[in-house]
């Protein structure tokens, strides 16, 4: 019997729209996966709905410490390491996104091209969705092959839009470069796609959809506290310091100034009183971009 080529991967924590998440699974006109689901030490027991869809399910863990609420990235790895074994591919779902009923099917569509290629990266077209399930922002089609470089640079531009869970990646990469562990995890995502793309081809699938969805209960829509602003902006500065740091000749200047408006805008307020942060992120600054952009950046608060 062939054995499955791709595993999902659920992080769960949150019970609100887990229903759903599985739901999309079971409908997946393709069964050939099979499905990881790792506790992070929830308060909330998913037993009922774990009964539900055994049928769809390899695996079920609940691990005995709860570490998504230190490190996102962490518990994403944790799940990963935990479960999977001898698939070549793996998407990583969040516990509240979903995925259109074909995308297991469009993945074995594609799969091969990339193998041939030597692609190690490909991506669902994504659209957000609401605690409704009504779709609230829709994206164009994207080049059926892009650089990654290309598609990080248009993220500036609004052109693009990336997420975690519309990401399928190839194992090997992932245990070469794992996630990057930064603050609410904002951009581990975005670093994995480059990293685990190792900077060439991405191949998007047009016709299959992961769909993000943005409520109050979800991480990204929690924007309110101040303490998690502050949180978020150190995140920020984290991610834009890693990529310009290790990769900044990987990307355009344009994007490269993009980057380091970025940078200044969240750690001049994040580390206001850290001089070694604000020592750090000037370096970076300095070694990536002209002394009279710097300039423009400080002046213009970011801007």
């Amino acid at each position: 019997m062939m054995k499955n080529k791709i595993a999902v991967v659920i992080p769960y924590y949150k019970i609100d729209f887990i229903k759903e998440t599985l739901e999309s699974l079971n409908n997946q006109t393709d069964k050939r996966f099979n499905l990881y689901i790792g506790n992070d030490n929830s308060p909330n027991d998913p037993k009922e709905l774990i009964e539900k869809y055994d049928s769809i399910i390899t695996r079920y863990k609940n691990f005995d410490t709860n570490i998504g609420g230190n490190s996102l990235s962490k518990q994403w790895e944790r799940c990963i390491d935990e479960f999977i074994t001898d698939e070549e591919w793996v998407i990583v779902l969040a516990d509240d996104d979903t995925l259109s009923e074909n995308c297991i099917q469009e993945f074995y569509s594609n799969v091969e091209e990339a193998e041939k290629k030597g692609i190690s990266l490909i991506k669902f077209k994504c659209r957000v969705i609401n605690e409704n399930n009504k779709i609230v922002r829709e994206f164009p089609d994207y080049p059926h092959l892009q650089k990654a470089s290309v598609f990080f640079g248009n993220l500036y531009r609004n052109i693009g839009f990336s997420t975690l869970s519309e990401n399928i990646f190839r194992i090997d990469k992932y245990r070469k470069y794992k996630y990057q562990d930064i603050e609410l995890a904002y951009g581990s995502d975005a670093i994995a796609v480059l990293e685990f793309s190792e900077f060439g081809d991405i191949l998007f699938i047009n016709n299959a959809f992961m769909s993000f969805r943005d409520s109050e209960v979800n991480l990204s829509g929690n924007r309110n506290s101040t303490d998690f602003r502050m949180r978020k902006m150190k995140g920020n500065s984290e991610y834009m310091g890693y990529l310009l740091n290790n990769y900044e000749e990987k990307f355009d200047y344009e994007t490269k100034v993009s980057m380091s408006k970025m940078l200044y805008r969240n750690f001049r307020i994040a580390y206001k009183n850290d001089i070694l942060k604000n020592i750090y992120y000037f370096y970076i600054l300095l070694k990536t971009i002209k002394i009279t952009d710097i300039k423009h950046i400080i002046k213009n608060g970011g801007n």
